[in-house]
């Protein structure tokens, strides 16, 4: 069970309030699902999702101590449940000056599948705190979407497939 106060304050330091806008949607991070990374019963990590349509996204991933492992084995966790439930895909965002996420999530077999130009001034009007700049002096402008395939069939949504072409 999450400690929802803390997953507030951790989430709040970490994007300055505890709202989350992933592609047009804004999230609060204490009302998510998630796992906590923990080391001798200390809490090192964070990992939220939103599950709906056979899709898990990815909302925060946080690592309270850098280079051990922890996102890792998080994402891990994320994709075993997310296989449980039947998902054919995990799926999150990250802005384009996160160059540190844009490198870890292609290290692990993370595609990127979309470059959503202009996204983060749509999200600034959810979330008025977003900056313009990120840490390392790039604009942020645009939300980078990253996927995992994880098998089983997606969903059609209703349509039933067309062939055409010649024949």
């Amino acid at each position: 069970m999450l400690d929802r106060a803390w997953v507030r304050r951790v989430v709040s330091e970490a994007f300055a309030s505890p709202r989350i806008v992933s592609r047009g949607v804004l999230h609060v991070a204490d009302g998510l699902s998630g796992f906590v990374g923990e080391e001798a019963g200390e809490p090192v990590g964070l990992l939220l999702y939103d599950m709906r349509a056979g899709e898990c996204e990815v909302v925060v991933l946080l690592s309270l101590e850098e280079r051990r492992g922890i996102a890792t084995a998080l994402l891990a966790e994320a994709e075993q449940h997310a296989r449980a439930a039947g998902c054919h895909r995990l799926w999150l965002v990250t802005t384009n000056d996160n160059l540190r996420a844009i490198a870890f999530y292609s290290k692990r077999r993370w595609r990127e599948v979309a470059i959503h130009r202009g996204a983060v001034a749509a999200a600034r009007r959810l979330k008025p705190e977003i900056p313009e700049f990120g840490a390392n002096g790039i604009r942020k402008e645009d939300e980078i979407e990253f996927e995992l395939t994880i098998g089983g069939p997606p969903p059609n949504h209703g349509m039933q497939p067309t062939a055409f072409g010649r024949g």
